[in-house]
């Protein structure tokens, strides 16, 4: 598999996310959110203060301020970390790991994996067929939030057409940043001139995300985003 992040749902329902890399191993999760909206901002959040530097709780040194990584051991006496954001709050933890140079590969995988596609398990595949939701499902009053990556405009126009599959949905959303750009604008125009009819552009929003740099840059670099908002008439 892609290295990626990936949002899903827990057994209680509550959206997570989990950056995985190339070998399907989890790097780093994040909290249990009870809005997919919220998660979406953990991720970002991680994304923007993924480049922190690392305090080591297990030596007595010099502590530093958040942003900040965190190096301790758990009751199991295994090394752990956990990403904080300014406010202090954790944001994201690593797995447990025997050796401490094992904890710090894991943060420094986490650096390499901030920028990766994000993949949205919580929103139907392209092998899963178009059902109505139920008029009694309160997921169906929840405006849809569709996060573009590297598939086809085809795949995210069924996901775009399963959103307003209810009679109760009135919004789909399309978040979209860098080369993604264009097909979320593809998969928009191709939903609403060819499939759904009744459906209109209610808002475009352009805007410029800070990522943190490449492994051999110095730099943050900025990517450009887009949020598409399609309504139903």
């Amino acid at each position: 598999m892609t290295a990626q992040c990936q949002i899903y749902k827990d057994n209680e329902g509550k959206y997570r996310f989990r950056f995985k890399a190339e070998n399907n191993r989890i790097v780093a999760f994040g909290e249990a959110y009870e809005q997919h909206a919220s998660c979406i901002k953990g991720i970002k959040s991680v994304q923007k203060n993924c480049n922190a530097k690392t305090e080591d709780l297990t030596t007595e040194g010099l502590r530093i301020s958040n942003p900040k990584y965190q190096i301790y051991t758990d009751l199991a006496s295994k090394y752990r970390f956990r990403l904080l954001a300014p406010n202090g709050e954790v944001i994201a933890q690593g797995e447990a790991y025997e050796t401490k140079d094992g904890c710090l590969n894991g943060i420094e995988a986490l650096k390499k994996l901030c920028d990766v596609e994000i993949v949205d398990l919580t929103q139907p595949s392209t092998e899963t067929a178009v059902k109505p939701l139920s008029n009694n499902s309160k997921e169906a009053l929840q405006p849809k939030t569709i996060l573009i990556g590297n598939k086809t405009p085809m795949d995210y126009v069924l996901a775009i057409i399963t959103g307003f599959s209810s009679s109760e949905a009135k919004e789909v959303t399309l978040m979209a940043r860098g080369k993604s750009i264009a097909t979320a604008v593809d998969a928009a125009e191709i939903a609403r001139n060819r499939f759904l009819k009744d459906i209109k552009v209610k808002a475009i929003s352009l805007g410029t995300q800070e990522m943190p740099p490449r492994e051999g840059e110095t730099k943050p670099r900025n990517i450009s985003s887009i949020e598409i908002i399609l309504t139903k008439q």
